[in-house]
């Protein structure tokens, strides 16, 4: 999967353009850090998002039940939200 041209249109939108201004705005070692560490944990989200979504179109070979021998499935699209270290994944 190739995030090259994505990544870009990504750092294009508002949100990330102001992070990066808060950037090169900060002027103190810790406001340089603290900016860092939210766009790093943006791209970290991003990136984890957009894996999750190329792994779900994917086919899938389910396996069987290790314990009743019949095939498992997919019960479909679901909602969710999951809490991770890099924050909230819907």
């Amino acid at each position: 999967m190739s995030i090259a041209p994505s990544l870009s249109e990504w750092l294009e939108q508002p949100e990330r353009q102001a992070r990066l201004s808060a950037l090169s705005a900060a002027t103190t070692l810790p406001e340089m850090v603290m900016v860092t560490l939210q766009l790093g944990l943006m791209v970290a989200r991003w990136l984890l998002e957009t894996e999750l979504t190329h792994q779900a179109q994917s086919p899938q070979a389910w396996p069987v039940c290790p314990h009743c021998g019949s095939r498992l499935h997919s019960k479909g699209f679901q909602r969710r939200q999951i809490q991770t270290l890099v924050g909230a994944m819907a």
